[in-house]
This record gives C-alpha cells, structure tokens and sequence, in this order.
C-alpha cells in the first residue's frame, strides 16, 4: 500500500509544480502577438519562394543534363 501512497503524493507533488510554473508565464499583449505573427507570415513567404526559386533552378539543371545524357 504504502508504494500506492508515493506514487499519489509524487503525483501530487508534480500538479503543485506544474500549476507554480505555469504562474509564472508571462504572456504577450495582443498587439505583441499581432506583430509576431506578421513577422512569422512574412518569414514564411520569404522561405516559401527561395525553397521554389532553388527547386526551379534544380529542375532546370537536372533537365538539362538529362537531355545532354539522351
């Protein structure tokens, strides 16, 4: 019984750690999180067309070589 009783009191133990951490979020203003997420969309984009401009180029290159091998 008593390997019962640890396993709740460690149980418990972990809630109580877990409800001071999250006391100690701090959270962003809605203008932060505005902000943040245009910073985010407009990384996105950026990356979204170098990854299409590298895989065009790679088509092409690889195209090319295949013609020259046929």
């Amino acid at each position: 019984m008593s390997k019962i009783r640890e396993e709740f009191a460690a149980f418990g133990n972990f809630l109580r750690e877990c409800r001071a951490e999250i006391g100690k979020i701090t959270w962003p203003s809605r203008q932060e999180l505005i902000g943040s997420t245009w910073v985010v969309g407009g990384l996105l984009l950026l990356v979204a067309f170098f990854v299409y401009f590298c895989d065009s180029i790679l088509a092409a290159v690889i195209t090319w070589l295949t013609g020259l091998m046929a």
